[in-house]
């Protein structure tokens, strides 16, 4: 697509609900190494705070559920990992109820016996963002692209003195965006390489590209090219009105990562119903028998 001139990555894939087969975000994991995945908050929040399938499904993240004090914080924090559960599951062609979430000391989510599977989550409103590697670490960020920023201190907080030079050359109607692009860039690089909101971000830079879709280049604080060790950077608008940033660490020489669940997850299978979120029986037995030719196609 024209709107995608220069980007090398996956383009974000928005998925609606448990009851859709996502047969791309394993052929995308496959060919790029790397997959994107939204959703938003009135697909996947769950109709039951209360549903035993819903605490199974969250694994050991049900204990930080329970401890949510508000019915709205219960389903934001409910839907995005279920959310994420379910992409992971899905790219990987294994049964959400296999996957067991966990964080790292750093507090990036990962799959427990799926080391070689990399994840980030990044959320703001209504919308969700996953994001899935085998190469290496990755972080994913998202923000309204209609929120007002510019002029109003944020480029002072996340830029430097070289970006807001920058900045100052664009046209002023493209000032805003350009600011967005890069927040979420830096947001995401920080995620990616653990440092969370450590990382000041005065003490790194990005190219600031007059496209929305120019691929965005790492630069030392002075404006000179950085040393970005074959980490890939991208932006993303999504159609919906939100802008989506993300940083890929390069594969290690010489690995070969693999594309199933098989090869990737331990024995250890749990099983979890899918009932607080599908509409029907007749449903949730479809829902049963896809997961499962899932789980077949990855074991094979």
């Amino acid at each position: 697509m024209a709107a995608r001139s220069g980007l090398a990555g996956p383009p974000p894939v928005r998925v609606s609900g448990f009851e859709e087969a996502w047969d791309g975000l394993d052929t995308g994991l496959r060919d790029s190494d790397y997959v994107l995945a939204y959703g938003f908050l009135a697909d996947w929040a769950p109709r039951d705070l209360a549903c035993p399938e819903l605490i199974r499904l969250l694994g050991t993240e049900a204990e930080r559920f329970e401890q949510l004090s508000h019915d709205e914080s219960k389903r934001r924090f409910a839907a995005s990992r279920v959310l994420l559960k379910r992409v992971a599951a899905a790219a990987l062609g294994a049964h959400p109820g296999q996957l067991e979430l966990a964080r790292n000391p750093n507090g990036r989510p990962y799959i427990r016996g799926c080391g070689q599977l990399e994840m980030s989550l990044s959320h703001t409103a209504e919308v969700m963002v996953v994001g899935l590697s085998r190469r290496g670490a990755i972080g994913v960020d998202v923000e309204s692209a209609k929120r007002s920023v510019y002029g109003r201190g944020l480029e002072d907080d996340v830029c430097t003195q070289h970006e807001r030079d920058a900045l100052e050359w664009l046209p002023e109607e493209d000032r805003n965006a350009a600011v967005i692009r890069l927040w979420t860039l830096k947001e995401a690089y920080s995620k990616a390489l653990g440092h969370g909101l450590r990382l000041p971000f005065h003490s790194f830079g990005f190219t600031t590209p007059l496209a929305a879709t120019g691929v965005p280049r790492l630069l030392r604080v002075d404006g000179s090219p950085g040393n970005d060790a074959g980490w890939q950077f991208e932006t993303h608008p999504l159609p919906e009105g939100y802008t989506v940033s993300v940083a890929v660490e390069p594969a290690p020489a010489g690995s070969r990562p693999q594309a199933h669940a098989g090869a990737l997850i331990d024995g250890r299978v749990t099983s979890a119903v899918l009932g607080c979120y599908l509409k029907d029986e007749a449903k949730a037995n479809a829902a049963a028998q896809a997961t499962a030719a899932e789980g077949a196609r990855g074991q094979g």
